[in-house]
């Protein structure tokens, strides 16, 4: 385990990685400018095929058809989309800190590893969960654009009876699902409970007729938001086959339409998840800075030996939330936070982890 001098510089050279992030954050703003307007090509594309197609096959119906079907299959794959490293792209960010063949290396010392894992399972739990509310609060206003167009369409549908009152219904609770979905991702507050159970349990409500109201609540509470949840992440692609086999559209009846649609919904959501993501990450990035520089450096500095192990816990799972810029061709940037569970391989890490064990329960991250 590293000494208290070796600490402080490992601290210091994280701030710098902070600061040349913020820099990058700086630089996106530029490019966030110039990217916006990359959107009127496929958009202009896209009105030039629908009038095309209209005047073929004289259904207007069938664009907006379409543009539900598009947006569908967006919500479906933007998520893979979203794991596409960046292309074309100067931001000097590193995932590894070592070659790779160390960390299969030390992945490989499978007894250590486990060992971490099983001290850490609520950490590492919570690393997980922080940074899928993080990483989906940015998409939370790109999707409801494009869902509330789609509930727009259906309501035009239905009042030319394009659609019958099955299918309107249909995409009406699947549209509700979903913004319901995102309205709760917006709620939700990375590190605090209450997502799952609606507010925090306290002591006193383990016990007497408070405590069976209060898990009463949280039971029926945590049913609703997990059926939120499966409807939401699990339906969509079930909604869009049934919508698909009740109404007259094919599947790639039009490919170019629905290509130039699909095109046009992924660079909206792509521009304001870049937009939200940056402003949530300069916040963040703040954060780390501050902590870093006004809060653990003075403490370490300070510190007696016997205090460091747990310094050196604090500091190491603070870094493992890895901010990450992804990009293409200097256009449509996007912040991610990535859990770098990789320092969980690093033997010194291993003997901090394991040595500190973690101090949390189940109920108090619901």
């Amino acid at each position: 385990m590293y000494k208290k001098q070796e600490f402080i510089t490992r601290i210091e050279n994280q701030i710098r990685v902070e600061e040349e992030y913020t820099k990058m954050l700086e630089d996106g703003k530029h490019r966030l400018v110039r990217s916006k307007y990359l959107i009127l090509i496929p958009l202009v594309l896209s009105v030039i095929a629908a009038v095309y197609f209209n005047i073929k096959v004289q259904d207007p119906g069938q664009i907006l058809m379409i543009w539900i079907e598009g947006s569908f299959y967006l919500y479906m794959f933007y998520f893979f989309l979203m794991m596409i490293p960046s292309v074309g792209s100067d931001a000097k960010i590193n995932i590894f800190d070592k070659k790779f063949h160390v960390y299969v290396r030390e992945f490989l010392r499978l007894a250590n590893v486990l060992r971490t894992v099983r001290k850490n399972r609520l950490t590492l739990v919570e690393f997980f969960w922080t940074s899928f509310l993080i990483n989906t609060k940015p998409l939370v206003k790109g999707f409801t654009i494009l869902y509330l167009i789609d509930l727009l369409c259906a309501v035009v549908m239905k009042l030319f009876d394009i659609i019958d009152w099955m299918v309107f219904l249909l995409l009406v609770v699947q549209i509700g699902v979903i913004l319901l979905f995102y309205s709760r991702i917006t709620a939700a507050k990375p590190g605090t409970p209450g997502f799952f159970v609606g507010k925090p349990l306290s002591e006193n409500d383990n016990t007497g007729v408070a405590g069976v109201k209060a898990w009463l609540y949280v039971g029926i509470f945590c049913l609703f938001t997990c059926l939120i949840i499966a409807g939401a992440m699990f339906f969509p692609g079930m909604t869009l086959a049934q919508f698909l086999s009740d109404t007259s559209l094919v599947p790639g009846e039009y490919p170019l339409l629905l290509g130039m649609i699909l095109i046009t919904q992924a660079l909206i959501l792509r521009y304001f998840q870049g937009v939200e993501s940056r402003k949530l990450m300069n916040s963040l990035n703040e954060h780390h800075l501050s902590v870093l520089k006004d809060d653990l450096l003075p403490r370490v500095s300070r510190a007696e030996p016997e205090d460091l192990p747990e310094l050196k816990r604090e500091f190491l799972l603070f870094v493992m939330n890895k901010l990450l810029v992804q990009e293409f061709f200097y256009r449509f940037p996007a912040y991610v936070l990535m859990p770098n569970l990789l320092l969980a391989l690093d033997p010194v890490a291993q003997e901090i982890l394991v040595k500190t064990g973690e101090d949390k329960r189940l109920k108090d991250m619901l």
